[in-house]
């Protein structure tokens, strides 16, 4: 369906430490390895986006081989503040089942984005499951047709409903649509929205906007500069566009994470091939409310680099995790990037997280003492293949 720089993101999670390291920050403030931990069995586990659970601990989603009923589950971590795991859960049936998001709501479980092709109506279709604080399956729903149609980025609704955005190939105008879909509190769909032109559209991220709208950043080819380009929309409550905007350049630029900056604006993440120093660059933009381009910058060298997430740290900047390719290939990890931002874009540390094989920096967080977690995939120190891979600094 797709192809490029997207496919070891959080929506290629499937085509593709053990040790404890104590050491004391550096005089320029960059952090240092606390613990460093791979979670698996002896097939692949790919993901580890990373959000926080209630008791102080983290949950985890992704794929995994290792366990469940099929070729390979979606697969919900939970680890405790030291990274020892908690517990772990399976999803899925037959077939291919992938976890792209989690999030805690707010009955202390967890809602799962992601897709399946397990059951549904053909193809990928978008998956949505509901759990309890202990992992356990509530419900479990998919939303799509015949074609290919994917669950990127899920949120809890104002109403206790839930929202996720999306691609569709099964519905819309073009190759691929950005997809939004309504559901209520049991996961029923309550409303469905496209967005897109004749090219392939798709979103990769949303947040839920003060005024009970929603942001949802991805890319497009169907309008902007040339190639694809970073897009960003705003609705309103019911999915209605109030407005877009793209940002690139001519050649391949896209958007993998929105956080909210504390002035009410934007700052969305992601990677451009327009911009920058090498062949492609993790790329970061700040928006005011109502989309307008504030700062733009990008980092990386040579090789290529790309960025998953950004979150808000304490201080008012930003934490930045993805990877960069330093064997040659265009797209394909080899370490993991951790990159600290100011809150007007300029670059504070960065540090990067390899070894003889392979690490991807997926997802990262600032922790309650101060410190990080980054969590992606690596095939090092691993118990089989890939494994979810978490290392916390501080």
């Amino acid at each position: 369906m797709r192809a490029g720089p997207l496919l070891m993101t959080r929506l290629g999670l499937l085509l593709v430490l053990g040790s404890l390291i104590l050491s004391a920050p550096t005089a320029w403030g960059e952090p240092m390895e606390v613990w460093n931990t791979t979670y698996g069995g002896p097939g692949h586990e790919v993901g580890g986006m990373i959000s926080e659970a209630g008791d102080g601990g983290y949950i985890l989603t992704g794929m995994t081989e290792s366990y469940g009923a099929g070729n390979c589950d979606i697969w919900l971590l939970m680890i405790d503040s030291n990274g020892s795991r908690v517990w772990d859960k399976p999803f899925g049936g037959p077939g291919i089942d992938v976890g792209a998001e989690v999030q805690r709501t707010s009955d202390g479980g967890y809602i799962i984005a992601g897709y399946t092709t397990s059951s549904g109506a053909g193809g990928k279709d978008a998956v949505l499951v509901k759990t309890n604080p202990n992992g356990d399956a509530e419900w479990m729903r998919t939303f799509g047709g015949r074609g290919d149609d994917v669950a990127s980025s899920v949120r809890e609704a104002n109403d206790g409903g839930y929202i996720f955005a999306g691609s569709t190939d099964s519905h819309g105008i073009g190759k691929g649509d950005l997809w939004l879909v309504k559901t209520d509190q049991s996961g029923v769909e309550e409303w469905n929205r496209t967005f897109g032109g004749p090219g392939d559209d798709e979103g990769l991220a949303m947040l839920e906007a003060e005024d009970g709208g929603y942001l949802i950043a991805g890319r497009t080819d169907s309008y902007g500069s040339g190639g694809y380009d970073g897009w960003l929309i705003k609705t309103d409550h019911e999915g209605a566009i109030e407005w877009e905007r793209t940002f690139g350049g001519s050649k391949q630029d896209g958007f993998t994470s929105i956080e909210t900056a504390r002035d009410g604006g934007y700052v969305i993440c992601g990677f451009s091939n327009s911009f920058g120093a090498g062949d492609y660059d993790v790329w970061l933009i700040k928006v005011g409310s109502e989309g307008n381009l504030e700062w733009s910058t990008t980092f990386g060298g040579s090789a290529g680099d790309f960025g998953n997430s950004v979150r808000g740290s304490d201080d008012g900047g930003y934490i930045v995790s993805g990877w960069t390719s330093q064997s040659g290939s265009r797209t394909s990890p080899d370490e993991a990037l951790l990159i600290k931002v100011s809150s007007n874009g300029t670059e504070e540390w960065r540090k990067s997280i390899g070894g003889d094989g392979v690490y991807s920096g997926i997802s990262a967080l600032q922790t309650r003492d101060g410190g990080y977690l980054l969590s992606g995939f690596s095939n090092q120190h691993s118990a089989g293949g890939f494994d979810f891979w978490v290392m916390k600094l501080i």
